[in-house]
């Protein structure tokens, strides 16, 4: 009898055992499934609260003969677009309908510009910015404004070659002579003087007016500032400007700031007037700007005049930042990885979002192609995953929350077409 007793004991016992291994297994599983689970959500939440925008530029427009083309024509133009963007991962296209002192809509401050109508100064018998705002949020795509503040011609100095109504023409051929100085001569270019309150006032003027008319997401600012004035930098441009402005101070008992700062601080009073600007008409209107991505260029003393560590640590200027970083992981001169860290370790607050804009146009470069390039770049001829690792080493450093890809006729191209398959497999 004792026999069995002690035999059912051990069963009991062994059974006993099982089932609380059994019970460990199971919660070791469901813990693991949980951790996977966990990190499949975070994996996709980042993915899904991701800014993916597509660069759409004048070129765009160009390139497609966007000015011979009727109203349905440029509409389906645009829907097919728009679409594709969808179809590519996109979020948010960024179209520039300002770029140089012009307007592809009416406008009361800028003429019309020549890329949709033709000459510029010429209207149209609809709004190309009104159909592309609502055609983006048709798709669920955010409409983000993109706008050229300073540069008036890139191609030409005559100023007569400009509308009969564009203010950079008005001004130039005013018979004050301060008048003519908010247009400046430089490099066989024309640039509005970014020193003048004039100046800052209609470019603030015409944020205004794109952001009351239209249902736009968020404006934003390409990488034009100061041109780079070269050795000469200290007598040349607005340097009149400046002396005026040391002979106040002189007057006024006050320490004058080095022409670098004061230029510095030219485009930072614009940045501030134009935010707020912004929020007084919409406070969901984002404003940001996409400088250079090499800071060390954004410091020259004789170029740019981009105060990006001020920007990026005050709730004063922007909203977002999204430099340029279009070199692979291993240029010789600014890889990747080693820029990207740059501008995190610059942002010091959470303030003002950081995304990066990323060059599509290098994907499927030929070896002679990446060869050319200052410096040689032979990475985007090698690899067709270029985009995919930047995108994936940025999320890896968990403070990018967002990226641009430059530009959409590129993303669109054969020579892209490999990258971009890779690019989207992580959108």
């Amino acid at each position: 009898m004792q026999q069995i007793l002690k035999k059912s004991k051990r069963v009991l016992l062994f059974l006993l055992i099982t089932v609380l291994l059994n019970g460990r297994v199971c919660c070791v599983k469901a813990n693991a499934a949980s951790i996977s689970s966990n990190k499949s959500s975070t994996t996709a939440n980042t993915k899904n609260s991701e800014l993916k925008g597509a660069w759409i530029s004048y070129l765009e427009f160009l390139s497609a003969g966007v000015s011979n083309m009727s109203k349905k024509e440029f509409y389906n133009y645009i829907d097919k677009m728009f679409t594709q963007c969808k179809s590519m991962g996109m979020n948010t296209v960024i179209v520039q309908i300002r770029p140089s002192s012009d307007a592809m809509y009416p406008s009361k401050y800028f003429p019309w510009s020549s890329y949709v109508s033709g000459v510029q100064g010429r209207s149209l018998n609809y709004d190309p910015t009104a159909y592309m705002v609502s055609a983006a949020h048709k798709r669920g795509l955010q409409f983000y404004a993109w706008i050229n503040p300073y540069r008036v011609s890139a191609t030409s100095t005559d100023i007569k070659k400009l509308s009969v109504n564009n203010p950079a023409r008005k001004w130039r051929l005013s018979k004050k002579s301060a008048d003519r100085r908010n247009v400046l001569t430089f490099n066989k270019q024309l640039y509005y003087n970014p020193s003048k309150q004039e100046v800052r006032t209609l470019i603030v003027n015409g944020v205004k007016e794109v952001v009351k008319k239209y249902n736009v997401n968020g404006v934003i600012f390409d990488d034009y500032f100061y041109p780079n004035l070269g050795s000469k930098y200290k007598s040349n441009f607005d340097y009149s400007e400046f002396k005026q402005y040391k002979l106040q101070c002189k007057q006024n008992h006050v320490q004058s700031k080095s022409i670098e700062n004061w230029r510095r601080g030219n485009v930072s009073a614009l940045l501030r007037r134009v935010k707020t600007a912004v929020k007084a008409i919409d406070k969901k209107v984002v404003f940001g700007v996409s400088p250079q991505g090499s800071i060390s260029n954004l410091k020259l003393a004789n170029a740019n005049y981009c105060d990006v560590a001020k920007w990026m640590n005050s709730d004063s200027y922007l909203d977002f930042i999204c430099p340029q970083i279009y070199w692979s992981t291993t240029n010789p001169v600014a890889p990747y990885k080693e820029v990207l860290n740059q501008w995190i370790d610059l942002r010091k607050s959470k303030k003002v979002k950081l995304y990066v804009a990323l060059s599509v146009y290098k994907a499927g470069l030929t070896n002679k192609e990446a060869q050319a390039l200052s410096p040689a770049d032979l990475r985007w001829y090698k690899v067709d995953t270029n985009l995919k690792e930047q995108v994936l080493y940025a999320r890896q450093r968990k403070q990018v929350t967002g990226f641009m890809f430059y530009r959409y006729d590129n993303m669109i191209s054969s020579k892209a077409r490999s990258e971009m398959k890779n690019l989207q497999s992580i959108l």
